[in-house]
């Protein structure tokens, strides 16, 4: 989870300080406010879509035949195995959520988030 971190916080950092000049000089206001959605939005999607590759990849290799011995149903592994990358993936959506916060991000709509007011 901390390696996949890296890339949002390089894209909050050098493209929200690096061009937030140019956004705010065309009147436009604050840049992080602008970019940190779509950045925790990107890195939830990519989290995701990367947790139901790894199924994939699972059944290619034959880990998945291993876990199939297991005392359970097909549908109950494959909705653990989603919950839990859902569960990653909302994870790490709030913790880039945070570390927006204390780079300069200010949400919209305080009530959803009095923390970071």
């Amino acid at each position: 989870m901390i390696g996949s971190l890296g890339q949002p916080i390089l894209f909050l950092v050098a493209l929200g300080y690096g061009m937030g000049s140019v956004f705010q000089k065309a009147g436009q206001g604050n840049y992080l406010d602008f970019l940190a959605p779509g950045i925790i939005g990107m890195a939830i999607i990519f989290t995701a879509i990367f947790s139901g590759i790894e199924i994939i990849w699972d059944r290619q290799f034959g880990f998945l035949k291993e876990v199939m011995v297991a005392p359970m149903s097909r549908l109950e592994i494959m909705v653990g195995r989603t919950i839990g990358g859902a569960t990653v993936a909302f994870l790490q959506g709030v913790v880039i959520l945070v570390i927006a916060s204390f780079v300069g991000f200010h949400p919209l709509l305080m009530g959803i988030f009095p923390a970071f007011g």
